[in-house]
C-alpha cells in the first residue's frame, strides 16, 4: 500500500513552496511580474496583430522583434525571482547586480530561452523526456540568477538537478498541470460571467455582454485566460522547482546543513550584540539639558499618533487619505446595514399587520377587529403545516424500515504479510498489535509490530522518510544523518540488528528480547523528543 497523499513528498514540496513565497513577501513576487506582465501584454498584442488581415510583413516583423525582446526580458526577471527565492532558502544575502553580471544573465537567457521554444514542443510530442526537460529549464532559471558560471557549467548542473527524483518530478508536474487547469476553468467562468453580471447589476450594456456565448468562443478570450492563468500560477510553479533545486543540491553538498549553521550563527551574533549593548548602555549615559529635553518632547507631541489631543477640525486636517477612505467605506457599510434593517422591520411589521389587523373591513381606525386572516398568511401557514407533515411521515417510514445495516468488521492485520508498510497505520495501532502479540506469546510478530511502530513514529516526526523501497540499513543511515546523539543511533542500530536476525534470519525470540526491544524503542523516542525540543 502506498503512502497517503498528505504524507507524499510532492505535497510537502508544494507546502514548502507556499511557505517560501509567504516568507519571501510580495516584494520578491513583484520581480516575476515585472517580467511576465509585459510579455503577456506583448503576446496578446502580437496575436491581435497577426490575426488582422491588414498587417504587412514589415509590421509583423517589427512585432516579432518586440515579442522576442519581451521574452528575453521575462526570462531574465524570472531568473532574478528564482535567485531571490533560492537565496532566501539558503539564508544568504543577495549580491548586488553589476553591469557585467546583467550582461552575463541576458546572454545565458537569450541562449537557452531560444532553445526552449524548440526543445519543449519536441519533448512534449515524445512525452518521455518532457518532465526532465521542463525541470531542466526551471532549474536553469534558478542557477543562472545566482551564479556567474560558463554556459556549459550551468547546463551540466541544471541537467544533473533535472534527473533528481525523476518519479517525484513527474508527479509534481502532473499536479501542477491539474491545478493550472482548475485555475483556468475558474477564470473562464469568472471572466465569462462578469460582463453579464455587470449588465444585470448596473444595467450597463457593453459589447461583451451583447456578444453572449460568442464572447467565450473568441480565440482572443482563450488566449487572455491562458495569459492571466500563467501570470497567477507560474510564480508558484517556479517556487516548487526552486525548492527541488535546493533539495537536490543539499543531497550532494549538504547545503541544508550549512544553511542551518548560518542561521544559528546569525542568531548567536544578534544575541551577543544584545548582551554587549546591555553591558555598555550604562557607559553611554549622558546628561541632557532641560531645554533640549523640552524641545524633543514638543517635537514628539507633534507626531500624528497624538492627534487625539487636538480639536476635531485639526484631526480631520491631519487625517491621511487612506484613513479617510476607510472611514467613508465603513460609513457606507453602516448605512447599508441600517437600510437592510429597515427593510426587515417593514417585512416583520407587514406580517404582524396581516396576522393581527388593527382596523375593520375598510381598515379605518377605531373599527372593530377583523375576524378573517389574509390569504397570504393562510398560504404560509398551510405551507409550514405541509412541510411538517412531510417531515413526520418521512421519519416514521425510516423507523418502520428498521435499523441500518451495521458496518462491516475491520479486516484484521496480518503481521506476516510482506506488503505491510510503516505508514499504513499510526504508531498507536502498531503498539496495540504488538501488545496483543505479547499476550499471545508470539514474540516474533511482536518484534515486527514494535519495529513498524517505531518507523511510523520516526516518519511522523520527519526523522526519516517512509518509502516502500527503502531497506532497514537506509533508514539507519538516514537517522544517523539527522540525529547527532550517538546513543540514539546505537539504540536504533541494535533494534535493526535484532529485528533482521529474528525476521529474516528466523532466530528464536524470547520474552526478554521483546521486552528489551520495546525498552529500546521507548528510550529512542524519549531521546529524540528531548533532542528535538532542545534544538527547537
Amino acid at each position: 500500500m502506498g503512502a497517503p497523499l498528505g504524507r507524499s513528498a510532492v505535497i510537502r514540496q508544494f507546502e514548502g513552496a507556499t511557505r517560501l513565497m509567504r516568507q519571501a513577501g510580495p516584494s520578491v513576487l513583484l520581480y516575476h511580474w515585472i517580467g511576465s506582465v509585459p510579455f503577456a501584454s506583448t503576446l496578446l498584442f502580437a496575436w491581435n496583430t497577426v490575426t488582422s488581415p491588414r498587417v504587412t510583413d514589415v509590421a509583423w516583423a517589427g512585432r516579432s522583434l518586440v515579442l522576442a525582446l519581451a521574452l528575453l526580458w521575462m526570462n531574465c526577471w524570472r531568473s532574478i525571482y528564482a535567485g531571490r527565492l533560492r537565496n532566501h532558502l539558503s539564508g544568504v544575502s543577495t549580491r548586488p547586480w553589476t553591469a557585467a553580471r546583467l550582461f552575463h544573465l541576458a546572454a545565458i537567457q537569450s541562449l537557452f530561452g531560444s532553445s526552449k521554444l524548440i526543445v519543449l514542443p519536441f519533448s512534449a510530442l515524445i512525452l518521455f523526456p518532457w518532465a526532465a526537460t521542463v525541470a531542466f529549464y526551471r532549474h536553469l532559471a534558478v542557477i543562472a540568477g545566482r551564479e556567474d558560471a560558463s554556459p556549459r557549467e550551468i547546463m551540466v548542473k541544471a541537467r544533473r538537478l533535472a534527473s533528481f527524483q525523476a518519479k517525484q518530478n513527474w508527479v509534481a508536474l502532473a499536479l501542477l498541470a491539474f491545478f493550472q487547469c482548475v485555475l483556468a476553468v475558474n477564470l473562464v467562468v469568472v471572466l465569462g460571467i462578469l460582463p453579464q453580471a455587470v449588465r444585470i447589476l448596473t444595467g450597463y450594456e457593453s459589447l461583451y455582454s451583447r456578444s453572449g456565448i460568442y464572447f467565450l468562443l473568441n480565440p482572443t478570450f482563450g488566449l487572455m485566460v491562458l495569459a492571466v492563468c500563467w501570470l497567477l500560477f507560474d510564480p508558484f510553479a517556479q517556487a516548487v522547482y526552486c525548492l527541488r533545486s535546493f533539495e537536490g543540491e543539499s543531497a550532494e553538498t549538504g547545503e541544508d546543513l550549512r544553511c542551518g549553521i548560518r542561521r544559528i550563527r546569525a542568531t548567536a551574533q544578534v544575541a551577543g550584540g544584545l548582551v554587549l549593548l546591555a553591558a555598555v548602555a550604562p557607559l553611554l549615559h549622558a546628561d541632557v539639558a532641560p531645554a533640549d529635553l523640552d524641545q524633543a518632547i514638543h517635537q514628539a507631541m507633534q507626531a500624528p499618533e497624538y492627534d487625539w489631543r487636538l480639536p476635531t477640525a485639526s484631526v480631520a486636517a491631519h487625517k491621511p487619505w487612506f484613513s479617510a477612505t476607510v472611514d467613508q467605506v465603513l460609513a457606507g457599510l453602516r448605512r447599508a446595514a441600517e437600510a437592510i434593517g429597515d427593510v426587515l422591520s417593514s417585512v416583520v411589521r407587514w406580517i404582524f399587520d396581516k396576522l393581527f389587523p388593527s382596523g375593520g373591513p375598510a381598515g379605518k381606525p377605531g373599527a372593530p377587529p377583523g375576524r378573517s386572516i389574509d390569504w397570504t398568511v393562510a398560504a404560509l401557514i398551510a405551507l409550514v403545516v405541509a412541510a411538517g407533515a412531510l417531515f413526520a411521515w418521512q421519519r416514521s417510514r425510516i423507523r418502520r424500515q428498521g435499523p441500518a445495516t451495521p458496518p462491516a468488521a475491520v479486516e484484521p492485520v496480518r503481521l506476516d504479510s510482506p506488503d505491510l508498510a510503516a505508514d499504513q497505520f499510526p504508531e498507536d495501532r502498531w503498539l496495540e498489535l504488538a501488545e496483543g502479540c505479547l499476550a499471545e506469546q508470539n514474540y516474533r510478530f511482536a518484534l515486527r509490530a514494535f519495529y513498524l511502530g517505531c518507523l511510523a513514529w520516526l516518519g511522523r516526526r520527519q526523522f526519516v522518510a517512509i518509502q516502500p523501497g527503502k531497506t532497514n540499513y537506509q533508514y539507519e543511515r538516514e537517522l544517523s544523518r539527522r540525529a547527532s546523539d550517538a546513543g540514539i543511533r546505537g539504540l536504533f542500530a541494535a533494534n535493526v540488528a535484532c529485528f533482521e536476525s529474528a525476521w529474516y534470519g528466523e532466530h528464536p525470540v524470547s520474552a526478554e528480547d521483546a521486552s528489551r526491544f520495546r525498552q529500546n524503542v521507548q528510550e529512542l523516542q524519549a531521546g529524540l523528543t528531548r533532542l528535538h525540543g532542545a534544538v527547537s
